[in-house]
């Protein structure tokens, strides 16, 4: 569609104006660093969820039952089998005597979000979740009876041989399993002991000299660590995040699969704080069998996160789900969407309307291709769910669903058609809130090039579809390629062009997300440039309303150094997808971060934006007479195509023009200054304000580039210009262009 005349002009005008300076500012490009992404994987927390009260942190997870606790270490994907270590109390004696039996006694046992405590007879038998490893400590209100050093033991249950080095640890072949940390005492007054630690036939003894025991002040902890002993190489023990957005919270839930060895996997999930990334909870989930593929989504009209995932028991596998409220992390129990089967590859899109408690979800399976259905989740916590149609039949295969469906409840699910030695395209089906499929199902791409994996997000109207697309002169590279939708009730209504998204010959631009931004799109995405394998990096890219670039591609980086350098597995969501009346156009990005060394992999969350801030906006003064004061709200900022440029204060019967030039001496006339201007045009008058709009350029080449503009009235009574008897001029406003 053709530009209004005035908009193709100021279009024009704006690159014209731009390359007069690409040159310097060409120099000065190169997009400012984004601030530091935060460790998702560096968490710990404890919950009570479906009957069991779990812990859970990045190195292991934890089940507290009503007298012992499991330590699984998560060891990682290339460990040959999981490696449980199951341990209880025994007794606790000073010398000789005996003080507690713990066979002839039943402990109570309380809990928070951090710690677990066992109460039994003289003492607290205490665990605190911590990211490096499970606290465990004895603590004793009054000084135990008796003489002797103040012995602790416990009852282990492990396949794990003992480790016959220093210390107290369990290892196998490789190197992994659980260790016990160095063993402190520490009294009311704050002072502290060094303990001991040792084997012992079917567990371990904990003792503290019997010197300290009779001088401490009380309460006294006694205080070692249970931790993962990580392998000579270890695997990534989390991985593959998905990421979602709560309006009511304003909050972040990231949930992501944990490696514990021999094929045996986990889910865990976190919430943190949307305005600073503050970490808030985390925890897993309890359910028999091995999870993964993860995909989180939010129901606004109920404040409720959603969970969704393939679960794996023995040959057969399910989609299984749970959803909580984020606020005082209650949880349904676990339930099954479809399944055991052969079902997987679930994906979700959230319901953004507020009158609605469900979401979408969508999945593979095996003998009748892409099946969904809606979940809802009633007020008291209880899952149902909407028949299960078929959304498409035959070769399909990546699929993937808008992350919402905006004011209208209208949803996008696109996959791809791969009929077997045949190129894949993409093709895409319209769904309402309740997965009723709108219209027929339509091609997205269906050019030579084989295309696959891709992305979508909209606002219940508009969307921009991603996908990868083999090169045409190096069919071994691939490249992102993006195209808008526009749908209705009766399905897909437009396609717009097809635009390159990030499109470098010879490279590997794949594995992309979208989300809405605001009325932008923001694309992450991960790179493989030709060279050593894993050296992968993770990009995020502004896009237009219209699918086009804005500015220069960010490098995220989680974890610094060399050795953390295969970034992978992103994924995008904006706080837009979960409160479609907002206008906020900065969302998060999550990815994987692993080691090239020992395959150790950390999860991160990196907050983005659409547009920022942008570059100074500096008032140079310069005005005279009844000119008025002319302002620019700002941003002046890569994607803004409607920089405001405002006059306030005229005289109400003036007639005012705009200036629009670049930094340059200043005409003198009396006491007036003026800009040497290249543009201007007249603003309409009303009751003294004007307002006009000048689109800021989008490319990251004119990164500095500045312009200079005032305002102008005719038809004042005014003479303080010899040579414009009447004429008034405001002040000069710079603009500098920035992210």
């Amino acid at each position: 569609m053709a530009l209004p005349p005035r908009q193709a002009l100021l279009t024009l005008a704006a690159g014209v104006v731009a390359t007069m300076l690409a040159g310097p500012a060409a120099a000065q490009a190169g997009r400012a660093a984004p601030p530091p992404a935060v460790w998702a994987s560096e968490f710990a927390g404890i919950a009570e969820h479906d009957g069991a009260l779990l812990g859970a942190a990045r190195r292991y997870r934890a089940t507290f039952g009503d007298r012992d606790v499991e330590f699984l270490p998560a060891l990682g994907k290339h460990a040959p089998r999981a490696e449980p270590w199951r341990v209880h109390l025994h007794s606790v004696r000073r010398g000789d005597a005996v003080l507690l039996r713990a066979a002839d006694a039943a402990p109570g046992r309380d809990h928070d979000r951090h710690r677990v405590h066992y109460h039994w007879p003289g003492v607290v038998e205490r665990y605190e979740a911590r990211p490096p490893g499970l606290e465990q400590s004895f603590l004793f209100a009054a000084r135990p009876p008796g003489r002797g050093d103040l012995v602790v033991r416990l009852d282990v249950d492990t396949a794990l041989p003992r480790d016959g080095g220093d210390g107290v640890a369990w290892r196998n072949a490789r190197g992994g399993g659980v260790t016990l940390g160095a063993v402190v005492g520490i009294d009311a007054a704050g002072r502290r002991s060094a303990g001991s630690a040792r084997h012992v036939d079917g567990g371990y003894e904990l003792s503290l000299p019997a010197a300290f025991v009779d001088t401490a002040s009380y309460p006294l902890e006694l205080d070692p660590l249970i931790g993962t002993a990580v392998e000579a190489l270890a695997g990534a023990d989390c991985d593959f995040p998905d990421v979602a957005h709560d309006a009511f919270t304003d909050s972040w839930c990231v949930a992501w699969t944990q490696f514990f060895g021999g094929g045996a996997t986990g889910i865990v999930a976190g919430v943190w704080l949307a305005g600073s990334l503050g970490f808030g909870y985390a925890f897993a989930v309890n359910q028999p069998g091995d999870e993964d593929g993860v995909r989180v989504a939010n129901i606004a009209g109920s404040g409720l996160y959603v969970l969704v995932w393939v679960n794996y028991q023995g040959t057969s596998s399910s989609i299984s789900g749970l959803a909580f409220e984020p606020s005082q992390a209650i949880a349904t129990n676990v339930f099954t969407i479809d399944g055991p089967g052969n079902v997987w590859w679930p994906v979700v899109s959230s319901e953004a309307t507020v009158y609605d408690d469900d979401c979408l979800v969508a999945w593979l399976d095996g003998t009748y291709g892409l099946l969904g259905c809606s979940v809802a989740i009633d007020a008291n916590l209880q899952p149902s769910a909407t028949p299960i149609v078929q959304i498409a039949g035959g070769n399909v295969t990546e699929p993937a669903i808008s992350k919402q469906g905006g004011n209208p409840g209208l949803h996008l699910v696109t996959w791809v058609d791969r009929p077997p030695g045949l190129p894949g395209w993409v093709r895409a089906q319209v769904v309402d809130h309740d997965m009723n499929l709108l219209g027929p199902g339509a091609w997205i791409q269906n050019a030579p090039q084989d295309s696959g994996w891709p992305a979508v997000d909209g606002d219940g109207f508009r969307f921009l579809v991603v996908w990868e697309e083999q090169e045409v002169a190096n069919p071994s590279s691939i490249d992102l390629r993006g195209r808008i939708a526009t749908i209705g009730p009766t399905g897909l209504t437009s396609l717009g062009g097809v635009t390159d998204l990030a499109a470098t010959p010879g490279w590997f631009d794949y594995a992309a997300d979208v989300a809405l931004l605001g009325d932008r799109f923001g694309l992450a995405y991960a790179r493989q440039v030709p060279g050593p394998p894993f050296g992968d990096d993770v990009f995020f890219q502004a896009v237009a309303g219209n699918g086009t670039p804005i500015g220069g591609a960010l490098r995220l980086d989680l974890t610094p150094g060399t050795d953390y350098r295969y970034e992978h597995a992103p994924r995008i969501v904006g706080r837009r997808d979960g409160d479609p009346s907002t206008s906020a156009d900065d969302g998060v990005v999550v990815f994987a971060d692993q080691s090239v060394t020992t395959a150790d992999s950390n999860v991160g969350l990196q907050a983005v934006e659409a547009m920022g801030p942008g570059g100074p906006i500096v008032d140079l003064g310069g005005g005279c007479g009844p000119g008025g004061l002319a302002v620019a709200p700002g941003p002046y900022a890569f994607g803004n195509d409607t920089f405001a440029m405002e006059l306030y204060g005229a005289p109400p019967l003036a007639i005012p023009f705009l200036l629009l030039g670049l930094p340059a001496p200043h005409a003198q006339c009396g006491v007036c200054s003026a800009i040497q201007f290249l543009l201007s045009w007249f603003v309409p008058n009303v009751a003294g304000t004007c307002a006009t709009t000048f689109p800021a350029p989008a490319e990251p080449a004119y990164l500095g580039f500045q312009i200079e503009f005032q305002f102008v009235t005719f038809n004042v009574n005014y003479v303080g210009c010899p040579l414009l008897p009447g004429v008034a001029a405001s002040n000069v406003v710079r603009a500098t262009l920035g992210y």
